[in-house]
């Protein structure tokens, strides 16, 4: 995908968006997923495809975990009542760059702090389930992300390893079109008496919100709820150079912003 420089995309051209995670029940608080976007220089806005193939390779993908950790905290620093969830592969969680950057923080930051787990598989699960409960106490919360009803018995860990899933939004698409929707309701109550926090991806039409209540779901996400915004209630990726810098060491022990800021390191364009 990347065969050139220019397909190459430079740390210092992406940014978040942040797509609310909205509550269904009074106990639980809300946050926003930070999505990963490549912000061309003509105006042209990527997705994660054009993305990640790149920074997730083995050589890079420590340095986008900190950069993803550290340009979050610098959100959750200007906000002081904002949760943020970051996306992490497998590889990432187990890697010692992310207690690194999660350590970093400031325990007031790392709390508001969620992560999710994506669905990649990884080989050693001893290992896994002890960078889940590692990670786990340094910030707010860890869920698995994209889960389905294949992944009961082999991909969930025992309930006190992870806060909660997200639900696949195939298994949205499934209770809402009726198809196996009584296997499938069947599989999110289950979820729901598992783990405290239940969220249904993929929620297209609001009015599918009261059904997915009934079955325990705490939260739910999608287009049909709320879109991605670039933004957290101030602008995110727009804010000038030395107030991003401030905010990142605002969130930090340790001032970090070169690498924030995608200047001085040559690892960046690797």
């Amino acid at each position: 995908m990347f065969e050139s420089a220019t397909e190459t995309p430079p740390l210092n051209e992406l940014a978040f968006q942040f797509q609310p995670v909205v509550a269904l029940v009074d106990r639980e608080p809300e946050w926003a997923e930070a999505l990963i976007r490549w912000n061309l220089p003509d105006g042209t806005v990527r997705g994660p495809l054009d993305v990640l193939p790149h920074w997730l390779a083995e050589k890079r993908q420590d340095v986008f975990t900190r950069f993803s950790i550290e340009r979050v905290a610098a959100v959750l620093a200007q906000h002081d009542s904002a949760q943020v969830s970051i996306n992490l592969s497998p590889r990432q969680l187990v890697s010692p760059a992310t207690t690194k950057a999660l350590e970093g923080l400031l325990p007031a930051v790392a709390a508001r702090v969620r992560i999710e787990l994506t669905e990649q598989r990884f080989g050693d699960s001893r290992r896994l389930w002890g960078s889940l409960r590692a990670v786990g106490e340094l910030c707010g919360a860890v869920l698995l992300d994209d889960v389905t009803e294949s992944d009961l018995h082999d991909r969930i860990p025992r309930g006190d390893l992870v806060d909660g899933v997200k639900v696949d939004r195939s298994v949205t698409l499934g209770i809402a079109e009726g198809a196996r929707r009584r296997q499938l309701e069947d599989f999110v109550l289950e979820l729901a008496q598992r783990f405290p926090i239940v969220v249904v991806e993929g929620v297209e039409d609001a009015s599918l919100c009261d059904r997915i209540a009934a079955l325990g779901a705490t939260h739910v996400q999608g287009f049909g709820v709320a879109r991605p915004r670039a933004e957290l209630v101030l602008p995110l990726g727009e804010a000038s150079l030395p107030v991003v810098e401030a905010a990142v060491a605002k969130a930090s022990r340790l001032h970090l912003g070169s690498l924030l800021l995608g200047g001085g390191d040559s690892d960046l364009n690797a």
